[in-house]
């Protein structure tokens, strides 16, 4: 299966009155419906998206073991942590440098969001839509105005590095996946 996660059916084909359970080993895949039928039915599953490395689950449905395997997920999507550093013309309340956390996420189709915090001024988990566009990002930031923060991707999609600039102020910024 996808990286991006889905859903998947299997058929179950038994005789009249034979009852059989379904289940999963792994919270990743969850039987949406059939986890307990008699005679001929069929087994629905939801796998969820993946952040991380390639896994497999097992279902054992009807006594027999079902293997799923997922491809390792886009690693832009999940836990990311970095640093900013304002530049020319950042107003002097604004400290030099800070630290942020956040974690990239997939809305639906093509949109993401960033969830980011920044202790140091005041943003806990501010939920911001992310534009990519290949190893392409950017997000707008509302602090004392308007930032744009823009960065590239390396091409493992594990870090990142960029600029940022709202009003006269600059700087800039970098990440990493964690």
């Amino acid at each position: 299966m996808a990286g991006t996660g889905g859903t998947a059916s299997l058929s179950v084909t038994a005789g009249t009155g034979c009852a059989w359970t379904a289940s999963s080993n792994a919270g990743f895949v969850t039987i949406t419906s059939g986890t307990s039928q008699s005679g001929n039915g069929s087994v629905n599953v939801t796998v969820s998206e993946n952040t991380g490395d390639a896994r497999t689950a097992t279902l054992t449905v009807a006594g027999q073991s079902v293997s799923i395997s997922q491809a390792a997920g886009d690693p832009l999507y999940g836990n990311w942590a970095g640093t900013i550093v304002k530049g020319g013309g950042c107003p002097a309340a604004l400290p030099a440098s800070v630290t942020w956390t956040g974690t990239i996420r997939r809305t639906g189709g093509a949109s993401s969001e960033f969830v980011i915090t920044i202790p140091s001024v005041g943003i806990s988990n501010q939920v911001i839509p992310l534009f990519v566009n290949g190893n392409s990002l950017q997000l707008f930031v509302p602090i004392d105005t308007l930032y744009t923060f823009n960065a590239t991707l390396a091409n493992d999609r594990r870090s990142f590095t960029g600029t940022f600039s709202g009003g006269s102020c600059s700087g800039g910024w970098s990440g990493a996946r964690q």
